[in-house]
């Protein structure tokens, strides 16, 4: 009679490191206009109308709004540019950058 043997795969499941996420926050400065926080939300953020009315609203309401979540080198960068374009604007605005 005829013997099968099958053989034996061992199987290494390797884990990926995902990166991590940082959320970037607006925080009002008690000068920033609602046009200019609508527009860094829209331009820098790619924010749908509505979404940066929201946000808007927030951050003129609470103080603080989040902007969004992406890995260090990204948030960093889109944190330069808003405090930048907010330097050239005349305001003090200031952007957080938190880990999840």
């Amino acid at each position: 009679m005829p013997v099968t043997v099958k053989p034996r795969v061992n199987i290494k499941i390797m884990q990926i490191n995902e990166p991590k996420i940082y959320f970037v926050s607006i925080i009002y400065d008690k000068y920033i206009s609602w046009e200019f926080c609508m527009r860094v939300l829209t331009d820098v953020f790619h924010m749908s109308t509505d979404n940066a009315q929201m946000i808007t609203d927030e951050i003129l309401t609470n103080g603080e709004g989040l902007c969004g979540g992406y890995m260090y080198e990204i948030a960093q960068s889109k944190a330069v540019i808003v405090e930048e374009l907010a330097e050239k604007e005349g305001f003090s605005l200031q952007c957080i950058i938190e880990e999840v």
